[in-house]
């Protein structure tokens, strides 16, 4: 008969609870040896517990320590291959002696000599989500050799990035940097990009997740599309694009932008007339206006989620005029203005046509703010500083002031383009504006605050006002946190496994997260975070021949 060991863990917060010492003398079990040591998953502890199985010639043994979800692995990396039957107990769940003990005889009765097999571990990837984030994973995933599938509820990857100007702080084209990788992953081999698409569930565990996602139509056939745009030239049907934040027309038939991956177009079937004049101009007959949605089911060993975010509507915020006051616009709408690729072709223009020459940044807009969000969005204060630069290289001898509650430039070369930007003329103003009004006769946005260094009620009228706005969990994030059993933090973000020591794993065992979804981030925390998701799949996998217990 099998011989088994029972390991009972000494420490202060486990001891302050259950008495370890009363509970290992109590336990007199034929064939079971019990120890008690002192911090069993320090090496010192693994040395004593791999001298015990040596000793004992154990072939199966019991942990009984804290936090299961932390410490397992430990045991299992440096034991599976001698002893593939172990059992962990986490003793934080136990709420007196008696309950460990019940638990421990109830295991011991199992007779689990003969349910020993190999783990089956599918190899293929899911990531959710094709921002920077999601890509970056995927690329990652793909060059170790294993096959990705990414699914995006919108027409292309990109997400976010791809809407920006200028990265912060080196002031980098973002389509530059961001458009290659949507390439590589669009041409690479084992990655394949499922667009317009949503996942409707998933079941399983890690190394054999099925999950079921719709490909909702575009009602143009992707195996024929080659994106010449001759059905664009003839589409009567002209639109807001919201790609370009409402400031800019398209057709009704569309790419998202010039550099969507993939690069084919999609019906707004909504808003289509049915004229079938781009059915008529279509040489390759692409055309379907009766496409329905598909469905497809996905058999995966590893999921990363990168939902990303959504920002916070600004119009909330009702004392700022957005939505009211012409010239007050979010932060993304600005870097759709100030994008070469954008409304105005790069050039510096308000919404109504005049050009700008004085511009405030208002901060924290939904954020830290007791009313709407407290936490901080992480981004904002450098995104606004960036984009006050680009003002002025812009436009020469523009006025830029930031209204700012704290400005926080926290990462590797932000204090340098704080100090720099404030040094060639950037005001910061330490306090947030009570009001803005319009000016009925310039439709100038008239900014109402307390001058710091005064204590007066000041008014100063700009061209135009930008809301630096918050960032809000996606609303995928409460539907998928149903389907995969994961928490969610206070807020509606995914909530790591441990914010310290495994900020990038989740309460699912082969459920990782990379980027924003986690909380708010800028885009070089969000690339780390997503290589490290990478790392840890990798990681997984390479487990796919050791053994586990079968229930």
């Amino acid at each position: 008969m099998t011989k088994t060991g029972i390991f009972l863990c000494v420490c202060p917060s486990i001891t302050s609870a259950i008495d370890i010492e009363k509970t290992a003398k109590s336990i007199e079990l034929a064939d079971t040896v019990v120890y008690s040591h002192r911090y069993l998953c320090s090496q010192r502890g693994l040395r004593f517990l791999d001298d015990c199985v040596e000793k004992e010639k154990l072939g199966r043994i019991f942990i009984v320590a804290c936090s299961e979800d932390i410490h397992r692995h430990v045991f299992e990396r440096a034991f599976l291959s001698k002893i593939p039957d172990i059992e962990y107990i986490d003793i934080g769940k136990m709420k007196n002696e008696k309950d460990l003990m019940d638990l421990i005889e109830e295991r011991l009765k199992e007779d689990r000599g003969k349910t020993i097999e190999k783990e089956i571990m599918t190899r293929d990837v899911l990531v959710i989500g094709g921002g920077v984030g999601g890509v970056q994973a995927a690329l990652d995933i793909a060059e170790e050799g294993y096959k990705v599938y990414v699914v995006e509820s919108s027409l292309s990857v990109g997400g976010v990035m791809a809407q920006l100007d200028k990265t912060f702080p080196t002031m980098d084209c973002s389509i530059c940097i961001l458009g290659p990788k949507l390439v590589d992953a669009g041409k690479h081999p084992i990655i394949e990009l499922i667009t317009n698409a949503d996942i409707k569930s998933i079941t399983g565990r890690a190394g054999d997740f099925n999950v079921e996602v719709e490909i909702k139509p575009r009602y143009v056939d992707m195996g024929k599309c080659n994106g010449c745009s001759a059905c664009v030239e003839v589409c009567p049907v002209i639109l807001p694009n919201e790609w370009d934040m409402n400031l800019k027309s398209r057709k009704c038939i569309y790419v998202m932008f010039a550099q969507s991956v993939p690069l084919r177009y999609t019906i707004d079937k909504e808003k289509c007339i049915e004229c079938e004049l781009c059915k008529k101009v279509c040489k390759l007959d692409a055309i379907n206006l009766k496409e329905e949605p598909k469905r497809r089911t996905l058999n995966v060993g590893a999921i990363v989620l990168s939902t990303g975010t959504q920002t916070f509507d600004a119009s909330r915020k009702e004392q700022y005029g957005y939505g009211r006051v012409k010239n007050v616009v979010t932060n993304m709408e600005f870097e759709r203005i100030i994008c070469a690729s954008g409304p105005t072709g790069g050039e510096l223009l308000r919404p109504d046509g005049k050009h700008i020459k004085k511009v405030a940044f208002i901060q924290c807009v939904g954020s830290r703010d007791l009313h709407f969000h407290e936490y901080c969005s992480f981004y904002c204060c450098m995104a606004s500083i960036k984009e006050g630069r680009l003002v002025m290289e812009h436009e020469q001898g523009a006025e830029v002031w930031i209204f700012y509650n704290d400005l926080r430039a926290f990462g590797k070369g932000f204090e340098e383009l704080y100090v720099r930007s404030e040094r060639e003329g950037m005001k910061f103003i330490k306090g947030l504006p009570g009001e803005i009004r319009e000016n009925p006769v310039t439709e100038s946005p008239i900014v109402v605050f307390e001058d710091p260094k005064s204590g007066r009620h000041s008014e100063i009228e700009f061209d135009m006002v930008v809301l630096a706005v918050a960032l809000e969990p996606s609303e995928q994030n409460a539907r998928l946190a149903e389907m995969l059993d994961l928490e969610t933090d206070a807020h509606g973000f995914f909530k790591e496994l441990d914010s310290t020591s495994m900020p990038l794993e989740t309460s699912n065992r082969g459920v990782f997260l990379a980027g924003t979804c986690q909380g708010p981030k800028d885009i070089p925390e969000t690339v780390a975070q997503a290589s490290g998701a990478a790392a840890k799949v990798c990681t997984l996998f390479s487990q796919i021949n050791r053994t586990i217990n079968k229930f």
